[in-house]
């Protein structure tokens, strides 16, 4: 496990702990997205999961969930918590399942971890049966290059388009994380959206459940809804 992976078991209790209050925006929003969909009977699958608490949410949403995270304490957690739910480890970037095997997959706050988001776009497309549903709530670009120039002394030389690991504070600092910084194009690039199609976006902030840096006021996170073509 890489050391951007690795930090997220160091503080899993307390994500958990403080999840609920701290995260109500986003997580609103991402339940808008996802209300539009009938789960009724249907696969769904949940990168990134956590200790799998949206997954007992989508189950009384009628959906048979899957969970999938990384961290081995998130998921000890999520199986200690919901015996009777199907939690396993592993990463977006190679995930254990048959092709067009979801209805539905769902992400919160995870994709902006990974080096490479197109792989993991890559794999949901192989994953979801046709017009099924991707559904992600994930970190701004733009939070991010901020988050690049407070980490970053060298300011004349940052760059938005180079990933580099930026510094960044969540939960009224509770947290520490450092992860990669993105574009947006890495998530709505001509590659991804030849397999989607873009249904609905929303950009919001959270502060300060996000970091608010030199009182700007700015996009923290992005909801967006794609359908398999």
């Amino acid at each position: 496990m890489n050391e951007i992976l690795k930090q997220y078991n160091n503080f899993s209790e307390t994500y958990t702990d403080n999840f609920e209050i701290q995260d109500e925006i986003g997580n609103k929003r991402f339940y808008q997205f996802l209300s539009s969909v009938d789960l009724e009977g249907k696969q769904i699958l949940d990168i990134g999961c956590g200790d799998g608490s949206d997954l007992v949410n989508f189950e009384k949403m009628g959906a048979f969930p899957t969970g999938i995270d990384p961290s081995e304490k998130f998921v000890n957690s999520g199986k200690e918590k919901f015996p009777h739910m199907t939690i396993l480890l592993g990463k977006g970037e190679q995930l254990p399942f048959l092709e067009k095997t979801f209805d539905v997959i769902v992400s919160k706050y995870a994709l902006q971890t990974s080096t490479n988001i197109p792989k993991i776009l890559e794999e949901v497309a192989r994953l979801l049966k046709p017009e099924g549903y991707f559904i992600f709530l994930s970190k701004h670009p733009l939070r991010q290059f901020l988050e690049k120039i407070s980490t970053y002394k060298d300011k004349e030389n940052i760059n938005y388009f180079e990933q580099k690991i930026v510094d960044s504070f969540i939960y009224e600092k509770k947290i520490h994380l450092q992860e990669p910084s993105h574009t947006l194009s890495e998530y709505f690039s001509r590659e991804v959206l030849k397999n989607f199609d873009l249904i609905d976006f929303f950009e919001d902030y959270d502060f300060p459940a996000s970091e608010q840096i030199n009182n700007y006021v700015y996009p923290t996170f992005f909801v967006a809804k794609f359908r398999r073509r």
